[in-house]
């Protein structure tokens, strides 16, 4: 699966399950982290995308951060998949590092957590 966008999660089940679900049936997930205009109330967007949304064996996350890096980094993402090789060091971002909150999307919709997962403690 690939992901790219310039925010986190805004519609549809929370993040992680859907992310979980996926690599337990062992689908791999990528992403391109879109931050040409980030937004400081949501934290970093790639840190978001690697502790939250990429995952399963050889998964990354590439940040693009101005307009023309764009084609680049399709380019490069492509290269990636198809080649099967592992992505340089410093595009991989590993999910240990602490920092991201995987539901910032869904905290940012009032009432949506309460209607979909009443039993989550927040």
């Amino acid at each position: 699966i690939d992901i790219s966008g310039d925010g986190p999660n805004n519609t549809g089940p929370p993040v992680t399950p859907a992310r979980d679900g996926a690599i337990s049936r062992g689908i791999i997930i990528n992403g391109l982290a879109i931050l040409i205009r980030p937004s400081v109330s949501t934290g970093p967007l790639d840190q978001y995308y690697a502790q939250c949304v990429i995952g399963g064996p050889g998964s990354f996350v590439l940040p693009v951060h101005e307009p023309e890096d764009f084609a680049i980094a399709i380019r490069q993402k492509l290269i990636l998949e198809v080649s099967g090789l592992p992505p340089p060091p410093t595009l991989q971002l590993t999910a240990m590092t602490p920092g991201a909150d995987c539901l910032i999307g869904e905290k940012l919709r009032p009432g949506f957590l309460d209607r979909i997962y009443p039993e989550l403690d927040r």
